[in-house]
């Protein structure tokens, strides 16, 4: 009763159904863009709202340069730290690498190791300054120093942690004191340790590095257009050089995606035409079914869209393939069996008996792939699965549903050609299967 019904509606509306999958295809495909993609899946973690609460969110860019180019890093890191979403520029310039004249060093050494200076005796720490102006001198090999000395501060802490105290021409205060104290030595080369790590992570054998530290969201327009920014001030002052980062990369997959979703969209759907065609031996029906299949995936897009989703872009790309390639089954049997049983049967009960034949086969077949697919997208914790098993799952409901409501009324619509290239394909393969049995006759 209900398939004579909705075979009957179908009917009715079939020219409805043809208007109806073409401004879906049209609406489906302007919003189809407009859909948010993410280009990486973080892990999610049961504390990470307590975390974000204390601790801001960090997004970093790192910038690599040739070390031919460490006189122009001064400007370039500079032009940087001004743009209004740059937190902090770290170069090897500004820390390890930094001048420092005797004041200031006294005033680093002072801040940054109070242990050494802690182990200097009560009666020498009023004359640090004396003392550090001896190790400028030790360093520059200059008898004197006329106030205008600078050195930088990595080959300085590490000629004196380091080289000084194996030169058996230097003899001074500081020599001493670290050699008779094992102690104070064994700080001196955990100091001098922890200074090569970090300049390792800076400097490297052909390339160095600039680290930009940002609050952006990774894969935020606001993220996208100051990395926009930074390839311009680089372009204006660097002359080779590298962007590293997740929003960086992010980018550059955001500008090519386009591109390698409508290359598999164009493959798939070429593929599935080529065996639709051959299998119906017409050209209208894999052109009715690709079509509406592929309005399967726009409105799954155009869903994410209007319903504030975002989609791994790997989902996008799986559920194109799972789509085009498994769903397209259904409107395949009900195409098949509304040919055949047309061959008996007025166009209406042909439809009906299209329903009683393939409901069963799709519901069935369609219920096990949506409600896995959610229930997997609903409770898996890996946020890859999540994504892809929501997508299919939606993209699934999309394609039944036009496949059950939408293909009956193009199939009536369409009646005409549809049977017309079915007789005459069988006139064709009688008058061939004919003429063969002749000529093996006639042999």
């Amino acid at each position: 009763m209900f398939t004579k019904k909705a075979a009957r509606l179908a009917d009715k509306l079939r020219f409805v159904s043809i208007f109806v999958l073409i401004a879906l295809l049209v609406v489906g495909f302007l919003l189809k863009d407009k859909a948010g993609i993410e280009y990486f899946l973080y892990p999610v973690y049961d504390d990470k709202e307590v975390i974000d609460s204390v601790f801001e969110e960090e997004n970093p860019f790192v910038v690599m340069y040739p070390n031919s180019a460490e006189d122009k890093v001064a400007a370039t890191a500079a032009a940087i730290a001004a743009d209004k979403d740059v937190v902090s520029v770290t170069t090897y310039a500004d820390t390890l690498g930094i001048m420092l004249g005797v004041d200031e060093a006294v005033e680093l050494i002072s801040t940054q190791f109070p242990d050494l200076i802690g182990s200097v005796p009560p009666s020498m720490s009023a004359q640090i300054t004396v003392i550090m102006q001896d190790l400028f001198k030790t360093y520059l090999g200059k008898e004197e120093l006329d106030g205008t000395e600078t050195v930088e501060m990595y080959g300085f802490v590490s000629y004196v942690l380091g080289d000084m105290l194996t030169d058996d021409s230097v003899n001074n205060i500081v020599k001493t004191m670290i050699l008779n104290d094992p102690e104070t030595k064994a700080q001196c080369e955990s100091v001098k340790a922890m200074l090569d790590a970090a300049k390792v992570q800076l400097v490297g054998e052909n390339y160095s590095r600039i680290m930009v530290a940002t609050t952006l969201q990774k894969e935020s327009d606001e993220a996208f257009a100051f990395v926009e920014r930074l390839d311009g001030i680089l372009k204006e002052s660097m002359g080779e050089y590298y962007i590293m980062g997740n929003s960086y990369l992010a980018y550059e997959m955001r500008a090519s995606y386009s591109d390698e979703v409508n290359l598999i969209t164009l493959i798939s759907i070429v593929l599935t035409f080529i065996v639709v065609a051959l299998t119906f031996k017409s050209l209208i029906i894999p052109t009715v079914l690709v079509a509406l299949i592929q309005c399967a995936v726009y409105l799954t897009l155009s869903f994410s869209y209007l319903a504030h989703l975002e989609f791994y872009y790997l989902a996008v790309i799986i559920v194109q393939a799972i789509l085009m390639g498994a769903t397209i089954d259904y409107a395949i049997l009900f195409t098949n069996n509304y040919r055949e049983k047309r061959k008996t049967l007025d166009r209406a009960d042909s439809l009906a008996a299209a329903y009683s034949n393939s409901m069963h086969t799709i519901l069935t077949s369609s219920s096990i792939l949506f409600f896995v697919t959610l229930i997997l997208g609903l409770t898996a914790k890996d946020p890859s699965m999540v994504q892809v098993c929501l997508a299919i799952a939606i993209g699934s409901f999309f394609a039944v549903a036009l496949c059950v409501i939408v293909l009956p009324g193009i199939l009536a619509a369409l009646d005409k050609p549809i049977c017309y290239s079915a007789k005459k394909w069988e006139e064709l393969s009688a008058k061939l299967k004919e003429k063969y049995y002749s000529r093996k006759s006639a042999e």
